[in-house]
């Protein structure tokens, strides 16, 4: 937070303020007249290292969810998600991700996706802020090995502030938004009532778990991320 703050007095002390509302190069003019010519190359320079170690991280994380998932019996298909390679990488999971991934990419541009993704992002993170002080609340006794410092003056920032970017953002790209939230509600329809069905259905016929193909699983995911 310091560091963002930082540059952005950077940003301020270097340029007009109506300069840098709204400039999409900021960063990179910022750097122009700091450092001369070469200033711009360095900005984007870092800015391709910040965004393939942040493709990276997502990735390494994104295709393990469905196999955390799977393994603690919340999605169907359990055998399928949770299927390793030779490197221990759940494969399944990562085509999964993979092919929604590229079904994205084909909806709009980078920039709609950002900002898609920061709204979605925002709402589980002011959640997650609130759970904080939901489970002081409904656990005290629980044994925490961090707890939040000056509680529960952070948590409430956080939360305020979290607020703040969901209701300016509803507000200045609705429907942005909205795809979000049609977005998020989709699969909260696909691990509640997908995997009820398909789990009565296991349980009845044990061996369909066993009989069901990579590329049918994928067809059903598919299906419920676009219908």
């Amino acid at each position: 937070m310091a560091v963002y703050v930082l540059i952005n007095v950077a940003y301020l002390m270097t340029l007009p303020l109506d300069h840098v509302a709204g400039n999409q190069t900021v960063a990179s003019e910022v750097a122009g007249k700091l450092f001369g010519g070469i200033g711009g190359k360095i900005i984007t320079i870092g800015i391709l290292v910040s965004v393939y170690g942040a493709i990276n991280g997502f990735s390494m994380a994104g295709l393990r969810v469905p196999y955390a998932m799977a393994k603690s019996e919340q999605i169907p298909f359990k055998n399928v998600w949770t299927k390793l390679n030779k490197g221990a990488v759940p494969v399944n999971a990562g085509l999964l991700i993979l092919v929604v991934s590229f079904l994205m990419m084909l909806t709009g541009s980078f920039d709609m996706l950002t900002d898609l993704l920061v709204f979605v992002m925002w709402f589980f993170y002011t959640a997650t802020f609130l759970a904080v002080i939901i489970l002081r609340k409904k656990e005290p006794k629980l044994e925490r090995p961090y707890r939040v410092p000056l509680y529960p003056i952070v948590p409430i920032i956080a939360i305020l502030g979290g607020v703040y970017t969901l209701v300016s953002t509803l507000i200045s790209q609705t429907s942005l938004a909205m795809g979000g939230i049609a977005l998020t509600l989709i699969g909260l329809l696909f691990y509640t009532e997908f995997h009820k069905k398909f789990k009565n259905i296991i349980k009845k016929h044990r061996i369909l778990e066993n009989l069901v193909c990579d590329v049918l699983v994928l067809f059903i995911a598919l299906y419920v991320f676009l219908c």
